[in-house]
């Protein structure tokens, strides 16, 4: 099956509230439960992309305040190194980036 948007920002979302071993695996297990009939393979492929924006957000935030970037271009490049969630979650990528680069 193929990842998509919804599996990929409920990923994200619970990525970004992990922050230990055991969280992480707990994070995995409630996406399995949110989307039971997706292949076990697939929920981790996207619960790693997940933790990826939720991590890496950092540096998008950190460009774009010392670059003066428009919000939109750096949507941009959020949507060009991490491709296939959602515009809601671009942004709150975005201004998690912004808060955790000060």
């Amino acid at each position: 099956m193929k990842v998509t948007t919804d599996i990929l920002d409920a990923a994200y979302e619970l990525a970004k509230k992990a922050y230990t071993a055991t969280s992480h695996a707990d994070a995995k297990g409630k996406l399995h439960e949110q989307f039971p009939s997706v292949n076990w393979d697939d929920l981790v492929e996207a619960y790693m992309r997940g933790c990826d924006l939720a991590e890496k957000c950092y540096e998008i935030g950190e460009k774009a305040r010392r670059q003066s970037i428009p919000d939109q271009q750096a949507i941009g490049l959020l949507t060009e190194r991490f491709p296939g969630f959602s515009v809601k979650t671009y942004n709150d990528a975005l201004t998690r980036g912004w808060f955790l680069s000060r």
